[in-house]
């Protein structure tokens, strides 16, 4: 009999250590995450009832909000719904890391976010931890997946951090390509193009002039050949715009903090999909294969004219599809 009483002891002591583990994974994925503070006070009520023998609690979206609010004096973002949806997508993101975490410890179990979805205000969405097995032996199975076909990677998008000279320019917040400010991004690419225009029209006019060919001339061709080539450059990103749709910021338009970021012009849903929308964003993705993160990169030479995903641990094997639209992925290499 004492045998058998063991047991669920031992097991809600393994559960507990697998939410001791997944507290310190949140912290240190998750960082100041809204959705991750909100899933951790939601973790630390269950790692509380799991370690008293009882079972996971449930907690509403509304009740989440406000123990976030009180508990990190969450006051500017108050009155900001938490959505059951977004904190699922941001779980279901992540959780492969979680699970190799778990495995990794040798723990039996793997924290498992469960959402009943409400009906409303006055149903909200209920939110829980469960307990799944780590399948240890399943793991080894996926982590050599015999067809890459159904592997899919599904891209977030969160804002990046514009550049100061854009921030002064145009501010940081989105705004409709069909304003003054789109107006002002196009006209940067335009002045470019016509400075450019000018330069080399001045040095046509001295040659028809019959300038004779000196070093100090050769000097000057070769410091127009350089400033064409920079600005050429710097303004690809919004010369592409309009053609592409999403376009690599790159560091000029990109402030120091940030390592990558994108230009984006897609349609808004709340103007009817009628004008489109700048935005400077970061697009990434956890791989599906190794769950290392993935980033934006141009294809090279192998997938010429084309963004692809690329993964930060094997970015010459695991190479993703990028569909602005979705926001998803799926593998352009087979993976053995």
């Amino acid at each position: 009999m004492d045998e058998n009483s063991a047991k669920p002891l031992q097991t809600s002591n393994s559960q507990a250590n697998a939410l001791r583990v997944a507290l310190i994974w949140l912290d240190r994925e998750g960082g100041g995450q809204r959705n991750a503070r909100a899933l951790r006070e939601l973790m630390e009520a269950t790692l509380t009832a799991v370690s008293r023998g009882d079972p996971p609690p449930e907690k509403d979206t509304p009740t989440l909000r406000i123990l976030l609010q009180q508990v990190d004096g969450d006051e500017a973002t108050a009155d900001k719904p938490l959505r059951a949806k977004e904190l699922a997508t941001w779980w279901d993101a992540r959780k492969e890391q979680l699970r190799q975490e778990c495995c990794r410890q040798g723990l039996p179990w793997i924290p498992q976010l469960v959402v009943k979805t409400g009906g409303g205000r006055s149903l909200p969405s209920r939110l829980s931890f469960d307990f799944e097995p780590a399948g240890l032996e399943d793991r080894d199975q996926a982590e050599q997946p015999a067809n890459t076909d159904h592997l899919v990677l599904r891209y977030r998008m969160d804002p990046a951090k514009p550049a100061l000279w854009l921030r002064l320019l145009v501010g940081s917040r989105p705004f409709l390509m069909h304003s003054w400010r789109g107006y002002l991004v196009l006209a940067i690419a335009g002045v470019t193009m016509l400075f450019i225009g000018l330069l080399w029209l001045s040095y046509y006019a001295l040659w028809v002039g019959g300038q004779p060919l000196t070093t100090a001339v050769l000097a000057q061709i070769g410091l127009a050949s350089f400033v064409t080539g920079g600005l050429w450059w710097i303004t690809k990103p919004i010369r592409g715009l309009p053609t592409e749709r999403v376009t690599l910021a790159g560091p000029v338009f990109l402030a120091l903090s940030e390592l990558y970021g994108q230009l984006r012009t897609m349609r808004n849903p709340e103007h009817n999909g009628k004008y489109r929308e700048f935005s400077v964003v970061r697009h990434w993705g956890i791989c599906p294969i190794c769950s290392a993160e993935v980033d934006l990169e141009d294809g090279r030479k192998a997938f010429p004219d084309r963004l692809v995903g690329r993964c930060h641990d094997a970015p010459l094997e695991h190479v993703f599809s990028f569909d602005p639209v979705r926001l998803q992925g799926a593998p352009m290499r087979q993976i053995n």
